[in-house]
């Protein structure tokens, strides 16, 4: 699974990702893209099965990371899965 990040390159998981940073220089790419603005953020609750809990605490370990970055990469593909499907 792929994540865009706000650089415009997607990585596979955050490994990928650490080692992108450790290599770029950020400078260029802020000069290129310009100002990034970071996003309005509000919190909600949400409440799920303890299955569900397991299951995303599975994923996440696997992939390096913990439950609420997975959840948000998740609803971010979905998200721009459907809008794709809508153009």
């Amino acid at each position: 699974m792929k994540k865009k990040s706000l650089v415009g390159k997607s990585f596979k998981d955050s490994r990928e990702m650490d080692q992108y940073l450790e290599k770029t220089d950020l400078g260029r790419i802020f000069e290129q893209y310009g100002k990034i603005e970071k996003p309005q953020i509000r919190k909600i609750n949400l409440d799920l099965p303890e299955w569900v809990l397991t299951q995303l605490d599975f994923e996440a370990a696997r992939a390096g990371i913990s439950r609420q970055p997975l959840i948000k990469m998740w609803l971010i593909q979905k998200l721009d899965d459907e809008r794709k499907k809508r153009v």
